[in-house]
C-alpha cells in the first residue's frame, strides 16, 4: 500500500512593512500572513519588515530593510535569496520605501530577479494619472513581476492602461476581511477605554470611522454632514476611531485631531462626535463595527483604490456612506451604500439623511453589504492568494536573466576621509595642495551647499559604512553658515568667507544663490535627514524664495529648479524659473545646436536635467520633453549618444575652454571636470526615473565610470585611498588636487545614482 507523504513546503517571503510598526499596509501583512497559516499550511510564510524607527518584531520577521537605507534593500534581497526563499511578495505602496517615488524597491526586485526568485507584487495604489516618476518607478518594478494583484477591476483597468505589465499577468484578488462576529457578541479582549466609549454611545444611531487618522481622511466633511442632520435626527452621533497616523504626528503633531474637535464645536455637535484615540486590534474593530449603523469613509482623494476599513465595514455587513473614491465605488455599486463626490458636506449630509430616515432602504443596503461581504473573507482570499504563488513558485528554477543596461554599478566602498580633512567647524576649505586642505582659501557658499547636498544623501548610510564621518554635523555646520550667507532685506546671499569667519563680499545674485535653493530643497525633503534639519532648512528656503524671483542667469536658475522640485508643493517661483529655462531653450535651440545657450561651458547637463525634472514635477510631458532631446544632444557631443549601450564609449566632457556653436570639436577643449562628470551623471539619472529607458541608466553609469578611469586618459580622478577626487582631467596626465568641489562631485554623482536604484 502505497504511503502518504505530506505537500512539498514553499518557502514566501513577505516585503511589507509589519506590526507593531503602526501602519494599514503592516496590519493587512498580518492578517494575511495569519490566513495564509490557516488556509494553505503547505506554505511557510516570514517576513522582511521595513522599519524606519528600529522597533523589535515578532518572530516571523526574519529580515529587516530601514526603509531610509539604500544598501539594505539589495542585501536583503541577496538574504532571502541565500537563505533558500522560494517565491517574494512585494506590498507596494509608494510612501514605505526609500527614494524618490519609493524606487528603491527596484534594486530590491532587480537582485531577486538575478538571483532567479520570482516575485510579486500586490498594488495597494494605483493611479489613474502618476507622475512621471511614480510611473517609471512601478514599470521598473512590474516589468518583471510573475504576477501583479490589485484589489479591484477598476484597479486593474487602471493598471492594465497605464502599461505596468501584461494584462495576463495582472490578477485581481480582493482585499481580505475577517469574518464578521455576531452583533451583541463582547468577548475578545477590548480595552476599558474602547468600553467605557461604546457603553457611551449605547442607544444612539451610531456613525462609525476608525483608522489612522490624517488629513486626507477629509473627516471635516463628515463631521460637517452631521451638524447638517443634526435637527432631523437628533439621536444620531458619530465615532471617529484611531490613532493619529505616525508620520502626521512625525511631522505636525496632533494638529489635524485638534482642528477636528474645533470643526465639530463650530458645527455645534461637540457633544455628538466622540474621539477613540487607540490603535485598534480585530476584536475592538469588530465591537464598534458590532454597534455602527452606518459606517463613514469621507476620504479627499478619487485615487484611492484599497481601503482595509471600508472592506471590514462591508465583511461585516454595515451600509456606508463614502466619497466616491476608486474603491468606493466599486464596493458600493451593489446597493451596500451611497457615494457622494469628495469635500462636498451638503451631499453627504443627504445620502445619510437616505438612510437614516428611510429604514426599508437602510435594510437592502445592510442585505448587500452582507453579500458583498461573503467574498471578502480572509479564508477565500487566502486560498485564492496561495494558488497565485504556487504558480509564481513554479518558476523557481528558471535562470537568471541577463543584466540589462539598467543594472547597478558597484562603487568603491565609503570612504569619507578627504571630506573629514577638508570640512572644519566653518563650512568646508575650497582648495587642496594634493590631499592637504587649504585654509587660506577660505569658505564659499558653492561648495558648503554642494556639502550639505551630499551631507543629506549621506544620512541614508550605515552608521559603519560612514567610518566615523559626521553627516549630522556637517548639516548642522551647512545650514548655519547658508543662513548667515543669505541676506533676506538684500533678497541676495555673500559668497565668499575666510577661514577665521570674514564675509569678503556684499549680498548679490549668481550661482551661489542657486545652489543655495537645491541644498536647501534637498535637505528640508530628504527622508533619512533627522527632523530638526529638514524643518530648519525648509524656513530657510521660505525665507529664500523672494530672491528666486530675481534670478536671471540660466544655471543659477537651475540650480535653484533643483531644489524647488523636491518640496511638496510646486510654487510659484518653481513656476517662474521653469518657464525661463524653457524660454532659453525655445528662443536659442536649431536642428543643429538643440541647446539652451550659443556655447556649451560649465555644469552644462544641469541645464536639461532641471528641465526634465521641472517638466516632469508639473506634469508638463511636452517640456520635459524638451528637456530630454537637449539632453540626447548633449549626450552625443560628449560621447554618449545613439550608441549608448557599447562598452566602447566613454565619457569625454567639454574641458575649461569651452565650445562655441558653429565651431568645429578640437582634439583638446582644455581641462575635463569632475563638476561636469557628476552633471551628467545625475543628468542621465534623472532621465532614467522619468522615462525608465535604459540608455539613460547606462548614461548615468558610464558617466560615474569617468570618476574610476573610463575616460579619454585612462586614469581615475576618484582617489580610493583619501576618497577624494582629483580636480581635472588634463591633456596627458591628472591635477593632482582634491578640492571641495572635485570631491564633492564624486559623491553628489555616486548619491543620484543610488537615489536612482542605479548603485548597489
Amino acid at each position: 500500500m502505497p504511503g502518504t507523504y505530506p505537500a512539498l513546503e514553499t518557502r514566501l517571503a513577505l516585503v511589507s512593512t509589519y506590526t507593531p510598526r503602526r501602519c494599514g499596509i503592516a496590519t493587512f501583512s498580518q492578517d494575511l500572513t495569519t490566513a495564509l497559516a490557516e488556509a494553505a499550511p503547505d506554505l511557510a510564510v516570514e517576513i522582511c519588515a521595513l522599519d524606519r524607527d528600529g522597533l523589535d518584531y515578532p518572530a516571523e520577521v526574519s529580515t529587516v530593510i530601514g526603509q531610509d537605507s539604500h544598501p539594505d534593500y539589495r542585501r536583503a534581497a541577496a538574504r532571502l535569496a541565500a537563505s533558500g526563499v522560494e517565491v517574494v511578495v512585494i506590498e507596494h505602496e509608494y510612501g514605505i520605501f526609500g527614494g524618490d517615488d519609493g524606487a528603491w524597491i527596484t534594486g530590491f526586485a532587480t537582485e531577486l530577479t538575478r538571483r532567479g526568485v520570482p516575485y510579486l507584487v500586490t498594488l495597494h495604489t494605483v493611479l489613474s494619472e502618476p507622475s512621471w516618476t511614480q510611473a517609471g518607478t512601478l514599470h521598473r518594478l512590474c516589468r518583471d513581476a510573475a504576477a501583479v494583484t490589485v484589489f479591484t477591476e477598476t484597479a486593474r483597468t487602471l493598471a492594465i492602461s497605464t502599461g505596468i505589465a501584461p494584462p495576463d499577468r495582472i490578477v485581481h484578488l480582493p482585499h481580505g476581511a475577517p469574518a464578521p462576529v455576531a452583533d451583541n457578541d463582547t468577548s475578545g479582549e477590548i480595552s476599558p477605554e474602547v468600553r467605557r466609549t461604546l457603553a457611551a454611545l449605547a442607544g444612539r444611531r451610531l456613525l462609525s470611522t476608525f483608522g489612522l487618522i490624517s488629513p486626507g481622511k477629509g473627516l471635516e466633511t463628515a463631521i460637517e454632514a452631521l451638524g447638517r442632520i443634526a435637527e432631523e435626527h437628533p439621536d444620531a452621533a458619530y465615532l471617529i476611531a484611531g490613532s493619529t497616523h505616525p508620520e502626521i504626528v512625525r511631522q505636525s503633531g496632533e494638529d489635524y485631531r485638534d482642528s477636528l474637535m474645533l470643526a465639530a464645536k463650530q458645527a455645534g455637535v461637540a457633544d455628538r462626535v466622540a474621539f477613540l484615540d487607540s490603535f485598534l486590534t480585530e476584536t475592538e474593530i469588530a465591537a464598534i463595527l458590532a454597534q455602527t449603523e452606518i459606517f463613514l469613509t469621507p476620504y479627499r482623494s478619487r485615487e484611492q483604490i484599497s481601503s482595509g476599513a471600508l472592506t471590514f465595514a462591508i465583511a461585516a455587513g454595515r451600509p456606508v456612506v463614502s466619497t466616491a473614491y476608486h474603491y468606493a465605488k466599486d464596493m458600493l455599486g451593489d446597493g451596500a451604500g451611497i457615494t457622494v463626490p469628495p469635500e462636498d458636506a451638503e451631499a453627504f449630509a443627504g445620502a445619510l439623511n437616505a438612510l437614516l430616515g428611510d429604514d426599508a432602504r437602510l435594510a437592502g443596503a445592510r442585505q448587500a453589504a452582507r453579500r458583498r461581504g461573503a467574498g471578502l473573507r480572509w479564508d477565500a482570499v487566502a486560498q485564492r492568494f496561495a494558488e497565485i504563488v504556487r504558480a509564481c513558485a513554479a518558476q523557481r528554477r528558471r535562470s537568471p536573466v541577463p543584466a540589462s543596461a539598467g543594472e547597478p554599478v558597484q562603487p568603491p566602498r565609503l570612504q569619507l576621509k578627504q571630506l573629514n580633512r577638508l570640512t572644519d567647524a566653518g563650512g568646508i576649505m575650497q582648495f587642496g595642495q594634493g590631499a592637504r586642505p587649504d585654509p587660506a582659501s577660505g569658505h564659499c557658499v558653492d561648495d558648503v551647499a554642494r556639502l550639505a547636498i551630499v551631507a543629506a544623501g549621506l544620512c541614508a548610510e550605515q552608521p559603519q559604512a560612514l567610518r566615523g564621518a559626521a553627516p549630522h554635523t556637517w548639516l548642522d555646520t551647512s545650514l548655519e553658515f547658508l543662513r548667515q550667507a543669505y541676506d533676506p532685506t538684500a533678497q541676495a546671499a555673500r559668497n565668499m568667507r575666510t577661514i577665521d569667519g570674514r564675509w569678503l563680499d556684499e549680498p548679490h545674485s549668481g550661482d551661489h544663490l542657486g545652489r543655495l535653493v537645491w541644498a536647501l530643497g534637498e535637505v528640508a525633503s530628504a527622508p533619512a535627514v533627522p527632523d530638526k534639519f529638514r524643518e530648519l532648512a525648509t524656513d530657510q528656503l521660505m525665507d529664500a524664495l523672494p530672491a528666486v524671483r530675481n534670478l536671471t542667469d540660466l544655471r543659477s536658475t537651475a540650480y535653484a529648479l533643483l531644489g524647488l522640485v523636491r518640496i511638496p508643493e510646486p510654487t510659484p517661483e518653481l513656476h517662474r524659473c521653469l518657464e525661463r529655462l524653457d524660454a532659453a531653450w525655445r528662443n536659442t535651440a536649431t536642428g543643429e545646436w538643440p541647446w539652451f545657450e550659443d556655447q556649451l561651458s560649465y555644469d552644462n547637463a544641469r541645464l536639461a536635467q532641471a528641465l526634465v525634472a521641472g517638466g516632469a514635477r508639473i506634469g508638463d510631458a511636452a517640456m520635459a520633453g524638451r528637456g530630454l532631446k537637449a539632453l540626447d544632444w548633449y549626450l552625443e557631443q560628449v560621447g554618449l549618444g545613439p550608441a549608448v549601450d557599447s562598452s566602447q564609449d566613454r565619457l569625454r566632457l567639454v574641458g575649461n575652454l569651452w565650445r562655441r556653436k558653429g565651431s568645429p570639436r578640437p582634439d583638446y577643449e582644455g581641462d575635463e571636470q569632475p563638476l561636469d562628470a557628476a552633471a551628467a551623471a545625475e543628468a542621465c539619472a534623472q532621465a532614467w526615473r522619468v522615462t525608465a529607458d535604459d540608455r539613460y541608466a547606462s548614461g548615468a553609469r558610464r558617466s560615474f565610470a569617468w570618476f574610476l578611469g573610463n575616460n579619454r586618459l585612462g586614469l581615475p580622478l576618484y582617489d580610493a585611498g583619501s576618497g577624494g577626487c582629483r580636480d581635472g582631467l588634463r591633456v596627458a596626465d591628472v591635477n593632482p588636487d582634491q578640492g571641495a568641489e572635485s570631491t564633492l562631485a564624486y559623491y553628489q554623482a555616486r548619491l543620484g545614482l543610488t537615489r536612482a536604484g542605479l548603485v548597489q
